[in-house]
């Protein structure tokens, strides 16, 4: 069986966080990973080697986030080529994707060792996110 470039860049930002020590489960559910059994996690990636990097995210990918994140913590993780991942939580992603019920594209930006932008059709962000926020996300 062919591993697939989605399974790489997935598995390096999922590697991450397995290097932490504190997955104690790990449950996929296309497209959705269950970390501990109280986490969900939405990989998203880009190939492109450089800033921006772009993700876009369909009508039925919003619809599933939008139902998931009602009953548990979500975090989007936008996998930004081998540069790092930016982690965002299911309110940001609202805040800056807005609601409307079509697809949308991110837009996510960095320079040489600042912190994540992350863009989206009702804006930026309000604040940049860390690379190192990835690594910290089962810390909440």
């Amino acid at each position: 069986m062919t591993i697939r470039k989605q399974e790489f860049y997935e598995g390096a930002a999922l590697h991450q966080l397995v290097r932490g020590g504190r997955i104690t489960s790990l449950k996929y559910e296309p497209p959705l990973f269950t970390i501990n059994n109280q986490i969900l996690v939405c990989l998203k990636y880009s190939t492109k080697g450089r800033s921006p990097w772009g993700f876009t995210f369909t009508v039925d990918e919003r619809r599933l986030l939008r139902i998931r994140a009602r009953n548990r913590r979500l975090v989007i993780g936008l996998i930004c080529g081998a540069d790092g991942v930016a982690a965002i939580t299911h309110e940001d992603y609202r805040s800056i994707a807005g609601r409307k019920r079509s697809a949308v594209h991110i837009s996510c930006y960095r320079k040489h060792g600042k912190h994540y932008g992350i863009f989206g059709p009702e804006g930026e962000l309000d604040r940049k996110i860390a690379p190192s926020v990835w690594q910290r996300i089962l810390e909440d």
